[in-house]
């Protein structure tokens, strides 16, 4: 899951962005893959994701997915992509997957010292780790590090920074607030691990600081 491991900003606001990813092995174990991982999606409902995302459906909930189409759609090589914003309710969840034990690949995505935290209290010793070496190359060439707090939650590039920048410009014109802005924002991220919650406390900090958000490229100048 190494696009959720570029995720820019504070740890403190990095520390309850936390990610999970669980997957069959195709030709290991994806027969008959379908009905567990439908089981799990049940479960992960039950500890309140912030988003989650469907390929087969080309959306995530904040673009209309729901549970039902989530489960009528799994199948033996689905997999599931989430993002919580709560440790305590993901560290939960992660004790009732292993409490399961159905045999799928587990991925947690989140600052290091957090995931070690969880997997050391719930006992668990992990398989492999990915780490994020940073940026590489002309800084000068990215859009500023407010828009890329927000852009970043979306691995594969789906939320644009002039979108981000347009959105924004709404916001400061009182056209939306930070949430609904959040919303608009997490749509064309298919894999459903854009945080809402996050970005929308971003947004009021940017906000309550008087910054100005829009950079020198901005939309609505």
């Amino acid at each position: 899951m190494t696009h959720t491991l570029h995720r820019e900003g504070k740890l403190e606001d990095l520390e309850e962005d936390l990610l999970l990813l669980i997957t069959p092995a195709v030709g290991k174990n994806d027969q008959g893959a379908a009905e567990k991982l439908k089981r799990l999606v049940d479960i992960i409902f039950e500890f309140d994701p912030v988003n989650y995302g469907s390929y087969e459906m080309g959306k995530n909930i904040f673009s209309g997915l729901s549970v039902d189409e989530i489960q009528e759609t799994t199948g033996d090589r689905s997999r599931i992509r989430c993002v919580f914003s709560k440790k305590e309710n993901f560290k939960k969840l992660i004790a009732r997957i292993v409490e399961e034990d159905l045999g799928l690949s587990v991925t947690l995505s989140g600052p290091i010292s957090v995931i070690e935290e969880i997997t050391k209290d719930l006992g668990l010793k992990p398989h492999s780790v990915n780490l994020s070496l940073g940026i590489h190359g002309n800084r000068k060439l990215l859009p500023d590090d407010d828009i890329r707090e927000i852009t970043t939650m979306c691995g594969h590039g789906m939320v644009a920074p002039n979108l981000v920048r347009e959105m924004i410009n709404r916001l400061q014109k009182g056209k939306l607030a930070p949430y609904e802005v959040a919303i608009e924002l997490a749509k064309p991220c298919i894999c459903g691990v854009f945080n809402t919650k996050r970005a929308s406390d971003l947004l009021e900090q940017m906000i309550a600081s008087g910054k100005s958000i829009i950079d020198k490229e901005g939309a609505g100048k």
